[in-house]
């Protein structure tokens, strides 16, 4: 009951978002995200995206 979530270990996002400062989900094809790295960029924006809900919703906050 107290588990949000289980992420995914997007290993290979994480030295392009440290290169880009910015989050692995918001990662663009001029960041290096090409191919394969987009579609797990739109697959960890999901994931982020979802578990933001889960807290928004345990806050009882309107999440949209």
């Amino acid at each position: 009951p107290y588990a949000l979530a289980l992420l995914k270990n997007y290993r290979s996002l994480m030295p392009m978002a440290m290169e880009a400062n910015k989050p692995m989900f918001f990662l663009k094809s001029a960041d290096g995200a090409i191919g394969s790295h987009q579609e797990a960029v739109a697959s960890c924006y999901a994931d982020f995206k979802k578990l933001a809900g889960k807290i928004a919703a345990n806050a009882g906050i309107t999440f949209s």
